[in-house]
């Protein structure tokens, strides 16, 4: 069966070239990392429930705490959740200077606004106005920024507690989305600049490709771990399937592209980021659903990536000229 595999090609080919280039390992250790949220407050209960509301959560990542119970010294905790329910309330001190970040939970009337408050905000914590504990309005300011408390250990934060998936996933798919995108810009300049032309022939779009599905494997091992799955190559033959289409399109995309200069360079790096994010919303929504996601939706998001990922390659040509 590997022989076979291995003899493959198109898209499967290209992922098994970077067999010995993904460290596994390096992403096995970020998934098992401890992870733990402490929340605490008169409503500590309630927000917990919000987060998990599956019981799907991993045995301690979730832990209410009282105004008394220290997690200074608790290295799994890297931030720390405190509900109220007026806008004065604040944290205890002992929270408060706990030298962790802190994130107010206010929970106000369904008449009242909800939203984050940058008059209420203070040292104390940031604060997050919310009409109720509901995971989609949890998930629009709250969760992104715990995420990013988490930086560097959001894969074990995604992993143990599933509320967190589609945020981290994001953010996976965004961040790889744009280094994709410029990589593709600064070979699709080379290509259209003679003096670096002469000097890279025809390396610099060759290049390009291998370091883009590069991270594009990395991308896809990292959502794959953040949904609690093994970080091993199986995973990429496994979703080969599900988004073979999306590198259909890129692919002749960026032929087509060659035809065109100095846009081209824009065109070039608009395809590498919207492939990226079709690929990558792909392979989420196959962890997530268990199905391929419809070739009409892939369409769509295709579509809008290359429409947003147009304006950011100008500006990044933009910014890069300026400094030139």
């Amino acid at each position: 069966m590997v022989g076979r595999v291995r003899g493959e090609t198109g898209s499967l080919g290209w992922f098994l070239r970077f067999r010995d280039r993904i460290n596994l390992g390096v992403i096995d250790a970020a998934t098992k990392q401890p992870v733990r949220l402490p929340v605490g407050g008169p409503h500590a209960a309630a927000l917990v429930a919000a987060l998990d509301p599956d019981g799907t959560a991993a045995a301690g990542v979730l832990t209410v705490f009282d105004g008394k119970t220290p997690f200074e010294r608790d290295s799994a905790a890297r931030c720390a959740l405190y509900t109220v329910d007026s806008p004065g309330a604040v944290a205890p001190r002992e929270i408060a200077d706990s030298g962790r970040p802190i994130f107010i939970v206010e929970r106000v009337g369904l008449s009242s606004a909800a939203h984050d408050d940058p008059d209420l905000a203070s040292q104390a914590g940031r604060r997050y106005r919310v009409a109720g504990f509901q995971l989609a309005e949890l998930r629009k300011r709250l969760l992104p920024d715990i995420a990013e408390a988490h930086r560097g250990a959001e894969i074990a934060l995604a992993a143990s507690l599933p509320a967190f998936r589609g945020t981290v996933v994001n953010r996976l798919v965004g961040d790889c989305a744009t280094r994709c995108l410029k990589v593709a810009a600064a070979s699709a300049l080379a290509d259209h600049i003679p003096i670096i032309g002469l000097l890279t022939g025809g390396i610099a779009s060759a290049t390009d490709t291998v370091a883009i599905t590069g991270l594009q494997i990395n991308m896809l091992l990292h959502i794959a771990a953040a949904y609690g799955k093994k970080a091993e190559f199986a995973r990429i033959i496994e979703l080969v399937p599900v988004i073979g289409g999306g590198y259909g399109w890129r692919a002749l995309a960026r032929e087509l592209a060659g035809f065109i200069p100095v846009a081209g360079i824009a065109i070039k790096a608009a395809i590498a980021y919207a492939g990226t994010y079709v690929v990558g919303q792909a392979a989420a929504q196959y962890y997530e659903t268990g199905n391929a996601m419809t070739a009409e939706r892939m369409s769509a998001l295709y579509r809008e990536g290359i429409a947003s990922a147009k304006t950011l390659a100008h500006q990044i040509l933009s910014r890069s000229r300026k400094d030139g």
